[in-house]
């Protein structure tokens, strides 16, 4: 359905020498494809969920599945009021039943007055995020405008990481709304295209998005209906995962109070709890984790010096916020100090990797909460690579602060305006 557009072409370049006017049998073609095309919205609409407001006993802002991410309409009309669009990838993978400490547990069943609406999944990295950014800050419809980035070292391994997957997380809607966002600079649009064309994303895709020609234009609403149709199934999936409102929350919810967490007693408890997930080990990894996986260390020789795209695909997110008025905190996760150094990481490549990340957030005014001081505590992490106990309230801490306004009570944090 996608080559329609070609189809139009090849249509109108054959009848030119028979039909009375080209021009004419162009519109006449075009015209029917449109009919066929609010026929299939039509339909569409009819047999598929909607992405108005789903049910409300439900937070749907911690459901880690496919299809979620991508559909903006649906987010917007069901995160929480005190939610802030979380850009990441894998670890929002990690559960309450892994990990107690985890944002679900912390803020969406304690009603803390923060929600962490988690947005990206597995092996999303920079670019995804900054196409991600582009859709969800254009307009309105996201009312709340301070959001997070959790950046992931493997990001900038050797090759930019996991870059080569791009073309299996490639979303067009997300692409399509970045693309066609008024409020982004030709410069950024034309990076964002430059880098999907460069990664194996179609030629009549990226051109469909931006409606490079009439014909262009037939293929976007093709590939727009087509992918509208994908991302509406899924909801139901989506619906069934979303964990049910605790009766904490539903309380704190209908009298309008919030308390914020108590940090210390969390801090205590995923001491505790870490310490009863670890007993097989010395890395302070889960007992599971480790059985499978202590043998396998992609980290092994890794560097973070061979990764000038991505660096560059970090750098595009943040203008991209600056470009549609979107508040960020980058969340400069630390590598696991222990595994990286018998996985042979050196303490000077960890480092540098770390000012890159921070250079990069302050030529760009942005605030960052830099937990890479965390390298050697045990429990930040649960395995090699995802927040685990102390990690994950420590990051809850700086993204409450954050969310609040609350300068000074986070050291972790160093704000925009520090930044500059």
């Amino acid at each position: 359905m996608g080559r329609l557009g070609e189809r139009v072409r090849a249509w109108t370049k054959g009848a030119a020498g028979c039909a009375p006017s080209g021009t004419g049998l162009l519109v006449a073609v075009l015209s029917g494809v449109m009919v066929l095309g609010l026929g299939l919205v039509a339909f569409d609409r009819l047999v598929q969920p909607g992405n108005g407001a789903a049910d409300g006993s439900k937070l749907y802002d911690y459901v880690y599945a496919t299809g979620k991410s991508e559909n903006v309409d649906f987010v917007a009309n069901n995160m929480s009021a005190d939610g802030l669009l979380c850009f990441g990838s894998s670890e929002w993978y990690i559960s309450k039943d892994r990990v107690s400490m985890c944002p679900q547990a912390v803020f969406g069943e304690s009603g803390a007055g923060v929600d962490m609406t988690y947005i990206g999944e597995g092996y999303d990295q920079s670019l995804w995020q900054a196409i991600a950014a582009g859709a969800y800050g254009t307009g309105n419809a996201i009312k709340n405008r301070k959001v997070v980035l959790m950046v992931s070292p493997q990001w900038f391994f050797k090759g930019s990481g996991d870059e080569n997957k791009f073309y299996t997380k490639f979303s067009y809607s997300l692409y399509r709304a970045c693309m066609q966002s008024d409020q982004l600079s030709d410069k950024t649009k034309a990076y964002i295209r430059s880098r999907c064309s460069a990664l194996g994303i179609e030629d009549d895709k990226l051109a469909a998005a931006s409606r490079d020609t009439p014909a262009d234009a037939v293929n976007d609403a093709v590939f727009a209906a087509t992918d509208s149709w994908r991302l509406r199934s899924e909801i139901d999936n989506i619906a069934r995962l979303a964990p049910t409102k605790s009766e904490a929350r539903r309380q704190l919810e209908a009298t309008g109070q919030a308390s914020g967490p108590d940090w210390d007693a969390l801090m205590a408890s995923a001491e505790a709890e870490g310490e009863a997930s670890c007993t097989n080990n010395d890395f302070g990894v889960y007992d599971a984790f480790w059985e499978k996986n202590h043998t396998f260390d992609p980290e092994l020789y890794q560097n973070f010096d061979q990764a000038a795209d991505e660096y560059a695909d970090l750098a595009c997110f943040l203008q991209v916020c600056h470009e549609v008025g979107l508040d960020p905190l980058v969340c400069i996760l630390p590598v696991h100090g222990q595994w990286y150094d018998v996985s042979d990481v050196s303490q000077a490549d960890r480092q540098a990797y770390y000012e890159r990340i921070r250079q990069i957030c302050t030529a760009a005014g942005a605030s960052y909460a830099d937990f890479s001081g965390f390298e050697y505590e045990k429990y930040f992490l649960c395995d090699t690579v995802h927040p685990g106990w102390k990690g994950w309230v420590r990051v809850e801490h700086a993204v409450y602060d954050f969310a609040k306004g609350l300068k000074g009570n986070d050291d972790c944090i160093t704000w925009g305006d520090e930044a500059q």
